[in-house]
């Protein structure tokens, strides 16, 4: 602090300079973070024989919707051809009760191709991001799909020329489903759904 010649002290002076007010101090830098944000994990993109597995899946799931719908749409001329199955193999049986066993017996068949349809496309949904699982739950379903489609086809297909598209249906629905169930076991899908589990064991690791 100066002193002035008569020896008293001068205050220091609080008058702004002429190149302006003071810049405030900087903020302080933020502490050092021993945690480490989790790594981003790239988008794997599936191999060839995963793609034409879900191509020829989704061909199976159009095929068996194609059976239901166009069952549907001709109930009618099923429920006559059943009546007259029911009726004989239930001859003492009265009307009403032959026609309400030929709805259930026709509407649940198709029920039943569409529920395993369902089944199907949610399974692959769940594999194709990347749960190994969902594979070898896809496997016993072909199995029952195969159950479905010979149980169900004496009741969805009529047995003169207009059943040749539903039978052409039935039986490409099975076969593609089968055909894209064993391409999800070549070891490029293979290596592809286990390079799921690669990566979170290689993120615990990090963290």
């Amino acid at each position: 602090m100066a002193q002035q010649a008569d020896g008293s002290r001068q205050l220091p002076s609080t008058t702004p300079s002429a190149s302006g007010p003071t810049a405030p101090p900087p903020p302080p830098r933020p502490g050092i973070s021993l945690s480490v944000p989790p790594p981003i994990t790239a988008a794997v993109v599936p191999p060839g024989t995963a793609r034409l597995s879900r191509s020829l899946w989704v061909a199976s799931f159009v095929a068996g919707i194609a059976v239901v719908v166009l069952g549907f749409l001709g109930r009618d001329a099923h429920f006559e051809r059943l009546k007259g199955v029911i009726g004989g193999m239930v001859p003492d049986g009265d009307a009403q009760a032959v026609e309400g066993a030929t709805a259930v017996v026709f509407l649940g068949s198709l029920a039943m191709i569409a529920l395993v349809v369902a089944m199907e496309a949610v399974l692959l949904a769940v594999l194709f991001k990347r749960r190994v699982w969902a594979r070898w739950t896809l496997a016993p379903l072909v199995l029952l799909h195969a159950v479905v489609t010979v149980i169900t086809a004496d009741f969805v297909v009529a047995p003169d020329p207009d059943g040749v598209l539903a039978t052409v249906l039935l039986a490409s629905q099975f076969i593609l489903a089968a055909a894209g169930l064993i391409l999800l076991f070549f070891p490029s899908t293979t290596a592809w759904l286990l390079s799921e589990k690669y990566s979170e064991r290689l993120s615990e690791r990090r963290a």
